[in-house]
């Protein structure tokens, strides 16, 4: 039987952790899939831009590593600060978060990494290069490697760091990612690979191309407390499945039985993607050796909101707004395009 990350007492840090690093993915000159709407409206060269504006406002607060096409290089120049690290490796795609590597950390601080089977959200695209993008990860910075034989992109996890993960429904339990595993097979892989005891399942992601990640509305930001997207039109679409959400995670308990406070953000009710009712969220931030990366989305009121409201969750934190319109057009959020490593022993 292959040994798992829980034989070895590994398990996944908190977001709010101390980083090494963030690794990101370079958007590449390969077309995408007309199966998610959004990509047919994403222009490379603003996209571009916006990742760079993600990568430069977390070297801010700590080390950025930027794996970029070889093909692809000369783009990068003028748009990624020097202290940056690059990378050069064939990849498909700019999502690091799903294709890249989730790290682990042991009792004593020694690095592991999981590289868990990617099918580019249910075969949506090409993948096959983005499928050992993990790998490379793990082996570039000399972390313990462990394999997971089940689909998994993190972006549908979220873990508090004592014993707890979120997830949905909507995206674990679909068709396309582990058909032949049952919900109680997927939650004991998650509790061998995580190092988690307890699993949160709220029912519904909202509509973008990976069916329903749990990063664009509910992450965990300490211990004992999550925060929510909301909506409070009842005119809306997102209006029953967020509230459903909502009550799940207000009557949920933790693993180690608190019960869970809810910070909510109130969504913004744009819909900046033509022909898609996918929405913007303000929970798809990235969370830095003291800052946050917030998208915003020129919804001058909802935007503010969600500064307030996070910037008073995060009071030792500086939040860095990032223009998070050209992001959503390729199919994500700042979350989307960031993964942390945590910092071990030297």
């Amino acid at each position: 039987m292959m040994q798992t990350p829980k034989d070895f007492s590994y398990f996944m840090p908190a977001e709010w952790s101390e980083h090494e690093c963030c690794w990101m993915q370079w958007p590449t000159s390969m077309t995408p899939s007309e199966d998610a709407v959004s990509w047919s409206h994403f222009d490379l060269d603003k996209g571009r831009i916006n990742w760079a504006s993600v990568a430069n406002s977390i070297s801010k607060f700590e080390k950025v590593k930027m794996i970029i096409h070889p093909k692809d290089l000369d783009s990068s120049k003028n748009l990624l600060q020097s202290g940056i690290e690059i990378i050069p490796l064939e990849i498909n795609d700019a999502w690091c978060r799903d294709s890249g590597a989730i790290f682990l950390l042991d009792k004593d601080k020694n690095l592991g990494g999981i590289d868990s089977d990617f099918n580019c959200w249910g075969y949506k695209t090409n993948y096959e290069l983005d499928d050992q993008v993990a790998k490379f990860m793990i082996e570039n910075s000399k972390a313990k490697y462990f394999k997971n034989n089940m689909v998994l992109e993190g972006g549908s996890i979220h873990v508090d760091g004592q014993g707890t993960l979120i997830t949905t429904e909507q995206c674990l339990l679909h068709e396309n990612r582990n058909s032949h595993l049952s919900k109680e097979e997927i939650e004991n892989n998650l509790k061998d690979n995580f190092g988690v005891k307890k699993i949160i399942w709220l029912k519904h992601g909202t509509d973008e191309g990976t069916n329903g990640h749990i990063d664009n509305v509910a992450c965990f930001v300490m211990p004992g407390k999550v925060m929510a997207m909301t909506c409070n039109d009842k005119s809306d679409t997102y209006y029953d499945r967020l509230n459903e959400n909502l009550e799940t995670l207000k009557t949920a308990t933790d693993s180690l039985d608190r019960r869970l406070e809810v910070i909510e953000v109130e969504m913004s009710y744009k819909r900046l993607i033509p022909d898609d009712d996918e929405p913007c969220s303000y929970i798809n931030y990235y969370i830095a050796n003291g800052g946050i990366i917030l998208p915003i989305f020129h919804d001058e009121k909802a935007d503010q909101n969600a500064i307030n409201i996070i910037q008073t969750t995060f009071p030792d934190r500086k939040v860095e707004c990032v223009d998070g319109l050209d992001i959503l057009l390729g199919g994500g959020g700042v979350h989307c395009i960031t993964q942390q490593q945590p910092k071990a022993k030297v």
